[in-house]
């Protein structure tokens, strides 16, 4: 079983994701992430070997936010499939704003993604993962009837994710309504015509 990470360990990367949220990676010193965690630098190069395994870290701390405490979280459930879809579709606004207001995914993953190969396909790996764990809730729901035969796992994970990316666009450009009414109304009419 691997060891919880140390306080310690936790301050120096979520004082890196308040900075990288606000000052972008390339702006971001060591120097500010020390006084910013009020650790020594000893202490952060004991757990990371670079700026660049601690930017790693942090994206994988966003994203075990937001499959841990986020939206995600709902699709782990015991109600039917599409109940959890559909209460996973009504959190994703507000999971994007976790933890001291920054934005999670729609906003900090993505920038330091943009600005680093290794960090963009760092990101595409644990997406892809998380992809995978979604078809196989879908052809699980499927199997125990909860969802039409007609399904298709694969596509119902692209759509997922096309409207997941859209949510978090308007709230990215700072939309206060991040899915009209009328579009809300349609995803659950659809969602819920998938039920067997």
């Amino acid at each position: 079983m691997p060891r919880p990470p140390s306080d310690a360990k936790i301050r120096i990367v979520h004082a890196a994701l308040r900075l990288f949220a606000t000052r972008g990676y390339y702006h971001t010193s060591i120097a500010d992430i020390l006084r910013e965690s009020g650790c020594t630098r000893g202490t952060l190069y004991y757990y990371f070997s670079s700026k660049e395994e601690l930017g790693y870290a942090v994206i994988d701390e966003e994203l075990r936010l937001v499959v841990e405490q986020g939206a995600v979280s709902h699709l782990r459930g015991n109600e039917p499939f599409v109940d959890r879809l559909l209460r996973a579709f009504d959190d994703l606004p507000s999971t994007l704003k976790l933890e001291s207001g920054h934005s999670v995914i729609s906003g900090l993953v993505p920038r330091v993604a943009a600005v680093h190969e290794g960090f963009r396909q760092h990101l595409l790996a644990r997406e892809q993962a998380i992809a995978e764990e979604f078809q196989e809730m879908v052809r699980t729901a499927i199997a125990d009837g909860e969802l039409a035969e007609s399904v298709d796992p694969d596509e119902l994970t692209h759509f997922t994710a096309i409207v997941t990316y859209g949510i978090q666009m308007a709230r990215l450009l700072g939309q206060e309504q991040v899915m009209p009414e009328g579009a809300g109304r349609w995803l659950k009419e659809y969602l819920n015509s998938l039920r067997r």
